[in-house]
């Protein structure tokens, strides 16, 4: 049995290639007979356009593993299907991401947007991409749901790691210390920003209540998760210590 959480560097045990095929399945269900609803969490498109968003994405990245890509200006692009086909496009597409994700070892070098550019940083960064778009459709449709508390804790950390060493323009300074707690995986980390605005974090000690920060936000790991992605905002959540803090550090990384 393969050894994920090692081999991927994972912060929990879970299987990445499952679950990027689960989400994205239970997306495509989601959307079944509401392709024109709107998408609340992604403004200005349809539950179709987030279909075909996350089809393309996987084309894209499926591509670059399975050709072991360097240079992605040589992925041929996606073309939009039909409506009718969008959704068996999906769910075919998904099929095809996961065998190129599976045939690749980790260390594998691929072209990523990221500093880590190898094969095991796009299985890791595809569980998120797929759980937070199913969580989109999931929203437009009127499902409740919520993200897996493994895969979400890892991607937590996977998101403070890849998606937040610099402040996005026009940002306001965090102007303090936040601790964000996965209350249902025990796990947590302390951000924060330097004088130049980078950011800082560090996963915390083994007693969370412990620390001390100017603001601690609590949550299941998913709604820690569809925080930093502006899902969820800070006065959702059960947030001690100056609220402020946790709203600016939610709004200096972009979720494009």
């Amino acid at each position: 049995m393969i050894d994920h959480r090692s081999a991927y560097g994972l912060v929990t045990d879970f299987d990445p290639f499952r679950r990027i095929e689960a989400d994205t399945l239970a997306l495509a269900d989601a959307a079944e007979g509401h392709l024109t609803a709107a998408v609340p969490s992604c403004p200005g498109w349809s539950v179709a356009d987030l279909v075909w968003h996350l089809l393309e994405v996987q084309h894209f990245w499926g591509e670059i593993v399975a050709g072991r890509v360097q240079d992605p200006a040589t992925v041929p692009e996606a073309v939009r299907p039909a409506e009718a086909r969008l959704i068996p496009e999906l769910r075919t597409g998904v099929a095809r991401l996961v065998t190129s994700l599976r045939g690749a070892e980790p260390a594998e070098a691929v072209y990523s947007w990221a500093a880590r550019r190898d094969a095991g940083f796009v299985v890791r960064h595809q569980v998120q991409e797929a759980a937070v778009h199913r969580w989109d459709a999931d929203h437009a449709t009127g499902r409740e749901s919520s993200l897996d508390a493994a895969a979400a804790t890892d991607a937590v950390e996977e998101f403070l790691e890849v998606s937040t060493p610099f402040r996005a323009e026009g940002a306001a300074a965090v102007g303090g210390s936040l601790e964000l707690v996965a209350v249902d995986t025990g796990i947590g980390w302390v951000v924060g920003e330097d004088e130049h605005g980078s950011a800082r974090w560090e996963r915390l000690a083994a007693d969370p209540a412990a620390q001390e920060a100017d603001a601690v936000l609590r949550a299941s790991a998913s709604d820690l998760l569809l925080y930093l992605y502006r899902r969820r905002s800070a006065g959702d959540l059960q947030v001690t210590g100056d609220m402020k803090v946790a709203e600016r550090f939610a709004l200096r990384t972009g979720t494009d």
